[in-house]
Order: C-alpha cells, then sequence, then structure tokens
C-alpha cells in the first residue's frame, strides 16, 4: 500500500512537471473561472427541472360541502376525492427524448463557454510572452543605450566628441526607458486580465515569467481543418443540438392530440348514506395542439438554415486563418536571417572603434529595431492566429 501511494505521487508529479506554465495556467482557469462555474451550474439546474417535468403531476385533494335552502336536518351534503391526472404512456417517452436533446444542448453550451473562455485566457498568454520577448530586448537596447551615454560623456571630457553626440545617445537611452515602462505597464494589465479569467485568484505561476509561445501544430491541409472545424466546432454543435432540441419538441407537439386523464378515490355523505367509488376525467386537447406543432416546425426549419448558415461561414473563417497562418510562417523564415546575426553588436563595435559615425550607427541601429520588432509582432500574429486555429482542441 505504502509503494502504491509512492508511485501515486510519483506520476502525479511527472504529470505537473510535464505541463508546459501556459497548459499549467489554463487547467487553472478551466478549475476557476466564474463563468464556466456559473454555466456549468445553469446546466445542472435545467437539467435537474426537466428530469422533474417528466415526472407525475402532483395528486389534486377535493372537498365539497353543500348545505340546502330548505335546511332539512340530515340534508346538507359533503364530498371528498382524491384525484391522480397523468399522460399516455408514449408521450412521457416523446418527452424523456426531449429531456436527452436539451441536455445535449446545455453540455454544448457549457463547452462553448469554456472553448471561448480558455482561448481567450490562452490568447492572453500569447501576448504576455509577446511583451515579455520585447521587454527582454528593450531592456537590452536601454544598456547598450546607457553605455554609449557613458562613453560619449568620457569622450566629452576628453574633447573627442561634442555635446550634440551626446544629447543624441541621452534622447535614445530616454527613448528605450519610457518605452520599457510602457511595455512593461502593458505586461500587467495582461497578467490581471488574466488573473481575472482565473476567477480573481492567484495564477499557478509568475506570468511575468512566461518566455515560450504554447506548442500548436500547423494544420495539415485547409480541407481537414475545414471538416475537423465543421464537425467538433462548439458553435455549430450547440446548433446542431438547438435542433435537435427543436425536432423532439415537435414530436413532443405532436402527441399533445392525446388524450389526458385523471383517476382517482371519491367519497360523499348524502340524505343520511355514504358513497364510495372511483372517478375518471379526460382531457380534450381541442384549441392549444395545433399551434403548437406548426410552431415547432418552423422553429426546426429556422435552425435548419441557420445550420448551413453557419457551415459557410465557418468554413470562410477557417480558410481566412489557415491563409493568414501561412503567410504569418513564411514572412517569419524570411526573418530568420536576422536572428542568425548579432548585428547590434557588430555596430557598437564599429561605433568605438571609430569605423562609423555616431549619425551611421543611429540610422543603422534605428534599421535594425525596427526589423527585430517586426519579425517579434509577425511571430505574435502567427501563434495567435494558430490558436484561433486550434479552439476545438481546448
Amino acid at each position: 500500500m505504502k509503494r502504491y501511494i509512492i508511485l501515486t505521487a510519483t506520476l502525479v508529479a511527472m504529470s505537473a512537471a510535464a505541463q508546459s506554465p501556459i497548459e499549467s495556467i489554463l487547467q487553472s482557469v478551466a478549475n476557476n473561472n466564474n463563468d464556466i462555474k456559473a454555466t456549468q451550474q445553469d446546466v445542472a439546474a435545467v437539467q435537474t427541472e426537466l428530469s422533474a417535468e417528466n415526472c407525475l403531476e402532483n395528486p389534486t385533494f377535493e372537498f365539497e360541502y353543500l348545505w340546502g335552502e330548505k335546511q332539512v336536518p340530515g340534508g346538507n351534503k359533503y364530498a371528498f376525492g382524491i384525484m391522480q391526472g397523468f399522460d399516455f404512456p408514449t408521450v412521457y417517452g416523446q418527452r424523456r427524448n426531449l429531456i436527452n436533446a436539451q441536455v445535449a444542448l446545455g453540455n454544448a453550451e457549457m463547452r462553448y463557454v469554456r472553448q471561448n473562455t480558455l482561448l481567450d485566457a490562452r490568447n492572453l498568454c500569447i501576448e504576455i510572452v509577446y511583451l515579455n520577448k520585447q521587454i527582454r530586448i528593450v531592456r537590452e537596447r536601454e544598456k547598450i543605450a546607457q553605455a554609449l551615454v557613458d562613453m560619449y560623456k568620457t569622450r566629452l571630457e576628453n574633447g573627442d566628441a561634442n555635446q550634440l553626440e551626446l544629447n543624441k545617445v541621452e534622447i535614445d537611452r530616454l527613448s528605450q526607458s519610457s518605452r520599457l515602462k510602457m511595455l512593461v505597464s502593458q505586461r500587467n494589465a495582461a497578467v490581471a486580465n488574466l488573473v481575472a479569467c482565473n476567477g480573481g485568484i492567484a495564477l499557478p505561476l509568475d506570468a511575468t515569467t512566461l518566455a515560450q509561445y504554447p506548442i500548436i501544430s500547423m494544420p495539415g491541409s485547409l480541407a481537414d481543418v475545414t471538416a475537423q472545424w465543421q464537425e467538433s466546432d462548439a458553435s455549430m454543435q450547440m446548433i446542431r443540438n438547438q435542433q435537435q432540441v427543436a425536432e423532439s419538441f415537435s414530436s413532443v407537439s405532436k402527441q399533445g392530440w392525446i388524450p389526458r386523464f385523471e383517476v382517482g378515490y371519491k367519497q360523499a355523505y348524502e340524505v343520511g348514506d355514504m358513497f364510495y367509488g372511483l372517478a375518471v376525467g379526460v382531457s380534450l386537447p381541442l384549441f392549444k395542439t395545433n399551434n403548437e406543432v406548426k410552431t415547432a416546425k418552423a422553429r426546426a426549419l429556422s435552425l435548419s438554415f441557420q445550420a448551413d448558415a453557419s457551415k459557410a461561414e465557418i468554413a470562410a473563417e477557417v480558410s481566412q486563418l489557415y491563409n493568414e497562418a501561412v503567410a504569418l510562417n513564411a514572412a517569419l523564415e524570411d526573418y530568420q536571417l536576422l536572428t542568425q546575426q548579432d548585428n547590434r553588436s557588430l555596430l557598437t563595435k564599429a561605433l568605438e572603434s571609430g569605423h562609423i559615425s555616431l549619425l551611421e550607427y543611429m540610422s543603422d541601429i534605428a534599421q535594425l529595431n525596427e526589423a527585430e520588432e517586426n519579425r517579434l509582432l509577425l511571430e505574435y500574429q502567427y501563434y495567435l492566429t494558430l490558436s484561433k486555429l486550434d479552439r476545438n482542441n481546448l
């Protein structure tokens, strides 16, 4: 038994370690998000209510007491009865089908809320990774800019530089410092939104340490991902379940032509004698059922049209996201050379050795910074697009 406990604890620890930081955050959000919890409780309440609707109605108790105008001794009458109403057995079967369809719809709604909540949380994680990458490179730029300021102060003291050059590097250092503060502020806002998504509970790890984007594979082909979306997309499943509910409701409405019954026991006293017996009642559906059937059929037809429209919209959305991901991936490959070269250090050494002027350095470093920021933006947009494409796996 002791070995079993140790083995179980080891497996749990290994499983937790195997999770990536973003997966750990998403697991926490799935457990703590208030919207997910509220939807789960709503679905559970609706399922309980639906089950109660298919039970027998409460029995009816009746009591009558009548007295005559002539006040004849013993001429007053009273009666007592208990009645139980019920539907024809096939009605309960159709209602059970309707309840099952509504339960499936509730589960689809819960999956829809969970999927969109986790997608928002993962996109916030991707944004934080993007901001962390920017913060890291801007801090490096700030250090380089501060080193240049120190170098030109020394050169100015030695007469090898002028005040204008010192002002330029001071402005660059100030620009990097201001940008760093702005990025940190944006990251703090994103982390706050992620904590709110986690139900206001502290995250299982420090989100400011997120350094890697989630592992999301690029779909094999547009046809494959389109078929997968049309089959498993949460919004599409909700419409299918709504269709099933409408069709089941139509079947229940058709059963409305079957009369309802009441059976019970009655006891009455009249003119010194007691009467005992059974009572039977029948409710004839003459007016309401026809309109209910027409409404249910119209609703089912409307949802059928909605399903066709949603299927076309999903195909268009998938096509847009897939083509955007392909284009972003191709653009990122063009920037691979930038990540393989340390041009910033080369420029700094060239400036220190006097091979290039400060003006040339500032021009080249600005171009390098722009290219680096474009690469980071493309990478962020690429993973954000992949995240949207992968939402049905959440």
